[in-house]
């Protein structure tokens, strides 16, 4: 604040000391508590490790992984239990009434015919379809017209019935005209058809040829896997062949033998995925394979990591530092390194760990052997040249 004169008030200057000094805190507060990598760029690029080293600048990375996440060394067998598959080719029969009777006439100038209209859920399955009735009066020639398509014309018999209706012809709205032929030059008479209980039989397909099933492994553990099925027949009479397919490569193709024991079919290693696509194709039958199983022996191996040291560099400190995720139970990470044969220990419950391995590098090829003890994470793991 200012007087008339322009001069600042002794407390005024007070104010403004104690915010220089409020903001210096804050900034002393915010370092101590930012991650140390955060530090190291606001002071230039500078920092200090676990084991009291400074990474600088001109450090020489040799070595630069991100392991992730690793377990203790083990062996076992593993089940995945898939749900069964139905595949099937079949035909099932539905049966329409159409009328109760029908009577169609004609004369010189005069034709009664009837109409019966009727729908269809899918044409497309439809593999067969006939028309059958009782002629109970039959004076003339029948003529029959689906959808205007003349399919039957003609004096009726018992042989005719049931007269199949040609597929082609059919839509989902249909129409069935019935009527009977003049009689000519007997132009005093009548032709009629007396029909009774007309019924459509309709033949239906239904297919299910393909399924598949899927399932996630963890491949790199994966040393064995087999499939084991029971294949049950549910007609007899009609048997076909069957193909399953592991990721798009044929593991089994052979004709179905009904009432066999359980099936089991070794799948090799190369065809697996960490997301896998399980398929079962057949060509004609009606089968469920039920049972189904995927077993697999696993095998969880300790992760090595090399890198090669030159002979101009064995004079010089070597640091290896690494970035963890504790395990959640102990909150510890704990290992052994086998550092080109000599075993160092890691067991922190720090994110970070620093170790000076000078004393065990050799020239050329070096190799670092990561055996945990628990699980734990390893976010990077870093050898470089001081």
């Amino acid at each position: 604040m200012l007087n008339k004169r322009g001069i600042i008030y002794e407390s005024d200057t007070a104010h403004i000391a104690g915010l220089i000094i409020l903001i210096a805190i804050l900034i002393i507060l915010y370092m101590l508590f930012i991650p140390e990598e955060a530090q190291r760029d606001i002071l230039g690029g500078n920092g200090i490790d676990d084991s009291g080293t400074s990474r600088t600048n001109s450090s020489k990375t040799l070595l630069l992984e991100s392991p992730g996440l690793v377990f203790p060394e083990s062996k076992g067998k593993e089940e995945i239990s898939l749900p069964s598959v139905n595949l099937f080719t079949k035909t099932s029969q539905k049966v329409t009434d159409l009328a109760k009777t029908v009577t169609v006439t004609r004369r010189l100038l005069q034709d009664n015919f009837i109409n019966l209209n009727f729908k269809l859920e899918d044409p497309n399955k439809l593999k067969k379809m006939s028309l059958f009735f009782n002629p109970v009066v039959a004076e003339g020639s029948l003529i029959i017209e689906l959808n205007s398509n003349v399919v039957f014309k003609g004096k009726i018999t018992n042989e005719d019935i049931p007269l199949e209706l040609p597929v082609a012809d059919l839509s989902e709205e249909n129409k069935l005209k019935l009527s009977v032929s003049s009689p000519g030059w007997r132009f005093l008479s009548t032709n009629e058809y007396k029909l009774k209980d007309l019924k459509l039989i309709q033949e239906i397909s239904s297919e299910n040829k393909k399924e598949t099933r899927l399932f996630s492994l963890d491949k790199p553990n994966v040393k064995k896997a087999k499939l084991s099925y029971f294949l049950n027949c549910v007609r007899l009479k009609e048997v076909g062949i069957l193909k399953i397919f592991i990721n798009d490569f044929d593991i089994h193709v052979g004709s179905v033998v009904c009432d066999a024991s359980m099936q089991t079919i070794e799948i090799p290693e190369n065809n697996l995925l960490n997301s896998n696509v399980l398929s079962f194709e057949i060509d004609k039958g009606d089968y469920i394979i039920e049972d189904l199983k995927l077993k697999t022996d696993t095998e969880r191996k300790s992760p090595t990591f090399f890198f090669d040291v030159n002979k101009d560099d064995l004079d010089e400190k070597f640091i290896l530092k690494m970035d963890l995720v504790p395990n959640k139970d102990d909150e510890r990470s704990s290992a052994t390194l086998l550092i080109n044969d000599e075993r160092v220990t890691l067991d922190t419950e720090r994110n970070t760990f620093s170790k000076d391995i000078s004393s065990l590098m050799k020239e050329d090829e070096n190799f670092i052997k990561i055996l945990p003890k628990n699980e734990f994470e390893i976010i990077s793991m870093e050898v470089f040249i001081k």
